[in-house]
């Protein structure tokens, strides 16, 4: 067959999405040297995704998710004359011709919840708008949908009207790198939480990453924990709204903003921190959280959307949308130092069930399916 994986959500920029792509595609190529593949990237992208024989790459100039990779993205990637044309973003050109296509489908945020999308109103109808348009047209053209959690599959049947039969599973998966002992002289982590009790936040600061109520349940329990600290890490397009909080709340001087951090700089933070905050509102996997869990570190998250489904009974699960609760569980993990190191060892066992392996496994037989 000849494939084509369409790789576009790998950004220059780091992304859950993107590690999702680059380690999806790295897997298919370990496991599958038959099949022909075609992987398109960004223009940006240096380096090939994956560097194997059966494996070429192409650029295309569009975003995969805006209005021109859906109006005119259909135009190269038909030339291809693809037997399985995959997109890894829930977007498909219009007049997209193929054998068969695919899509995965992380979640319906800019569909169902374009006000979590995102906090500037421009983009959230740009956002809410091309939702609808494309995330709705892509679930009834594709032939077959791939789903990253169950909590995104029942979705699609319960609230979009897609057939059972055409949804099918399949989870992120955790590289071994993560689960491995850390070396705190190789990378240490940054300089403002060495020597510190700090509690790891990690993501954009978009409103479905629920931030503000975070830093609203630290505050209130500052006063408890006089010498802990909140670090935040990620793209940060709403760090300085947090700050403006933080002053309002007093505790400014105890809240850290890391900024974008590499990999080995995330695993110093998980291994160092008490503990893992990842109260999102809603998620289609939260890749964090999995991979807090490989590294050892005890996780706060919510007891909602794919969360509760990922992290099951291994970490402290609140209601994300209720401050007190936020701060009874953060209570309950810095009270509690035998809990954070069950925790720390369930939520690793939890972790090495999340291979990319069986990631790509499952995806290429979902290929051989639709042949």
């Amino acid at each position: 067959m000849r494939i084509c994986i369409d790789a576009r959500s790998l950004r220059d920029t780091p992304t859950a999405l993107g590690r999702y792509a680059a380690t999806l595609v790295r897997h298919i190529a370990d496991l599958d040297r038959q099949n022909e593949y075609i992987v398109i990237r960004r223009p940006s992208r240096h380096g090939p995704i994956a560097d194997q024989a059966n494996f070429r790459e192409i650029s295309m100039p569009y975003d995969i998710s805006s209005p021109r990779n859906i109006l005119g993205g259909a135009r190269v990637i038909n030339a291809l004359q693809a037997d399985i044309y995959h997109t890894l973003f829930h977007f498909l050109p219009i007049g997209i011709r193929a054998g068969r296509v695919a899509i995965t489908l992380h979640d319906f945020i800019w569909v169902d919840h374009p006000n979590l999308a995102d906090g500037r109103r421009l983009h959230r109808w740009v956002k809410g708008t091309l939702g609808n348009i494309g995330v709705r047209r892509a679930v009834t053209a594709a032939d077959h949908i791939i789903a990253v959690s169950d909590s995104t599959r029942q979705a699609a049947l319960a609230d979009h009207a897609v057939a059972a039969d055409k949804v099918t599973t399949i989870y992120h998966g955790v590289v071994p790198e993560w689960q491995l002992g850390f070396d705190a002289s190789e990378t240490p982590p940054p300089d403002a939480c060495r020597g510190r009790r700090f509690v790891f936040s990690l993501g954009n600061s978009l409103p479905y990453k629920n931030l503000p109520r975070l830093l609203r349940a630290f505050a209130a329990i500052a006063a408890s924990e006089p010498d802990l600290i909140l670090v935040f890490a990620g793209r940060g397009e709403g760090n300085a709204q947090l700050m403006q909080s933080a002053q309002q709340l007093g505790v400014a001087d105890r809240i850290h903003f890391a900024g974008q951090l590499s990999d080995a700089q995330i695993r110093a933070c998980f291994t160092h921190a008490l503990f893992f905050a990842f109260p999102s509102l809603i998620e289609g996997f939260g890749l964090p959280v999995l991979e807090a869990m490989a590294s050892g570190c005890p996780v706060l998250t919510s007891n909602c959307s794919s969360l509760a489904e990922i992290a099951g009974e291994n970490a402290v699960l609140v209601d994300p949308r209720d401050v007190e609760s936020i701060a009874a569980g953060m209570h309950k993990l810095l009270a509690d130092p035998a809990l954070r190191q069950r925790l720390a060892q369930r939520g690793q066992q939890r972790a090495a069930a999340f291979t990319w392996e069986t990631s790509a496994l499952q995806t290429i037989q979902i290929y051989n399916q639709l042949t």
